[in-house]
């Protein structure tokens, strides 16, 4: 999974989910995740993992392999400071047969969380959690894959029996994320007081498609 984060310098003209291609951006090596950065003993300066992940320098970063009972985690040792950020995510998901394990999550939160029930990470978080579903428990009229935010206000459980419906701040189904021939991509795009977007692509869609966007998001500082 490749993680990079960027800056908008310029957030104040930003009206619409479609960056201009003339936008300035700074790359943040800090918060930027590629395999190639664990080549000292799989130590790293920004980001530390754990669980089942397994890295491969210049190849991938695995959260876990195709075995039951497996969660895995990388976390970044930095906090974000910008008011507005792009963070793009590259990723693949692949398993035998008709199971593909329950999915995974993008963590933006007051802190970081330690392995727990919730995608492989502690429940009774503080911020927001995307998930990306793969595994229907019980949500009758809902198709899957399913991708899905919450904000947790440090007190309130993941409904897992229901698949997050009792949480639900905004979520899209969306098919061609398992075992695709290329890897997917998510975009989430923040800017403070104005709106949190999603964008996903994946092979056989059109470039980006926007799976939602919250208005007035209110993220820990």
């Amino acid at each position: 999974m490749l993680l990079s984060l960027f800056i908008l310098l310029y957030a104040s003209i930003l009206h619409a989910i479609e960056i201009p291609s003339d936008l300035g951006f700074v790359p943040l090596s800090s918060h930027s995740l590629s395999p190639s950065m664990f080549q000292d003993r799989l130590l790293s300066r920004w980001f530390e993992f754990g669980g089942s992940t397994l890295i491969r320098a210049d190849e991938y970063i695995r959260l876990t392999t195709n075995r039951p009972g497996q969660s895995g985690w990388i976390v970044s040792r930095v906090p974000i400071f910008s008011d507005a950020y792009i963070i793009d995510v590259e990723f693949s998901i692949f398993g035998d047969g008709i199971l593909h394990g329950d999915g995974f999550a993008i963590w933006l939160t007051e802190s970081p969380g330690s392995s727990g029930p919730v995608f492989g990470s502690s429940d009774n978080f503080n911020g927001l959690g995307i998930f990306i579903d793969t595994y229907k428990n019980n949500r009758p009229g809902v198709q899957f894959p399913l991708v899905m935010a919450m904000l947790g206000d440090g007190h309130t459980s993941y409904d897992n029996d229901h698949d997050g419906a009792a949480n639900q701040l905004a979520s899209c189904s969306v098919k061609g994320l398992i075992s695709a021939r290329e890897p997917s991509h998510a975009r989430i795009v923040f800017v403070k007081d104005q709106f949190l977007s999603l964008d996903i692509k994946h092979y056989g869609s059109e470039g980006y498609f926007n799976c939602f966007t919250i208005p007035n998001v209110k993220l820990p500082p």
